[in-house]
């Protein structure tokens, strides 16, 4: 992915998949104080892509946007699970080369841990697509497994001493427990 190492071209990728993100999360999503929120999350994630400031905040967001607009095609248009399945490979893949070269956290592995991520994500999202969550709920946890490959990658691989993984455990739990304990059980 050389074309990650020029910046506009960069930015116009990260700004096509908030695009993408804000505006499936607008035309699905019915519930007024979360559109809200979602472009609350989107106004600061556009400050941050074009700063180029906290790559983890914009993996986060962005995972988050690019899940519930997976689900969404998934549940409202049903398209085949192939096509989202290439997506969420080229999407991710494309969230994590971009987070990695930001943090550079990775060496001459970098191919092995964006395969592995994009499986990780890949799986998890074919999981949860199976039980009567809503998208919203999902797309939380996604955007939670995130955070925790990109913590291990920063605490263990790259061995940075400021942080733990046990920190992004901790938090990866206690936001997967809040997901599931305070949404509700049905699909939307």
């Amino acid at each position: 992915m050389a074309f990650l190492y020029n910046k506009r071209i960069r930015q116009f990728v990260l700004f096509v998949i908030l695009a993408w993100g804000t505006w499936s999360f607008f035309v699905v999503n019915q519930m007024p104080l979360a559109k809200v929120l979602v472009l609350l999350l989107a106004f600061i994630s556009f400050i941050f892509i074009i700063f180029e400031i906290s790559p983890i905040f914009i993996l986060i967001s962005l995972s988050f946007m690019t899940a519930y607009s997976l689900y969404s095609f998934l549940l409202q248009l049903g398209l085949p699970l192939w096509v989202l399945m290439i997506a969420i490979f080229v999407l991710f893949g494309f969230l994590f080369t971009y987070t990695e070269q930001k943090i550079g956290i990775l060496g001459n592995k970098r191919l092995i841990y964006l395969v592995l991520f994009s499986l990780i994500i890949l799986e998890v999202f074919l999981i949860l697509s199976y039980f009567l969550i809503n998208p919203l709920s999902q797309s939380l946890i996604i955007a939670a497994i995130s955070y925790l490959f990109i913590g291990f990658c920063y605490t263990v691989l790259a061995r940075h001493e400021d942080n733990s993984f046990g920190t992004y455990i901790f938090y990866t739990l206690l936001v997967i427990f809040l997901v599931l304990v305070s949404f509700g059980w049905q699909s939307v």
